[in-house]
């Protein structure tokens, strides 16, 4: 079984595929038109404490997507009962 590099955050966001981004853009999964610049700076800003480093943009966005994927399947499972 392979190991999470130390300071992975959880699963990586699926590859971006289309045209090359501006610099300085962080690269965002396909759909992920609801993770704002906002919701990336918040959320470094409060997660950053918890891994004891200022969290990169491309954490921060995989951390986004990791919680909406796990409310989804909260979501789901509830549906189910």
């Amino acid at each position: 079984m392979l190991e999470k590099p130390k300071n992975m955050t959880g699963s990586g966001a699926p590859p971006e595929q289309g045209c090359e981004r501006p610099a300085g853009v962080p690269r965002r999964p396909p759909g992920a038109a609801w993770i704002t610049d906002e919701a990336i700076a918040d959320t470094r800003r409060v997660w950053s404490p918890y891994y004891g480093h200022e969290l990169t943009d491309a954490e921060a966005i995989e951390i986004l997507t990791n919680v909406r994927q796990l409310a989804e399947l909260l979501v789901q499972a509830k549906r189910k009962r």
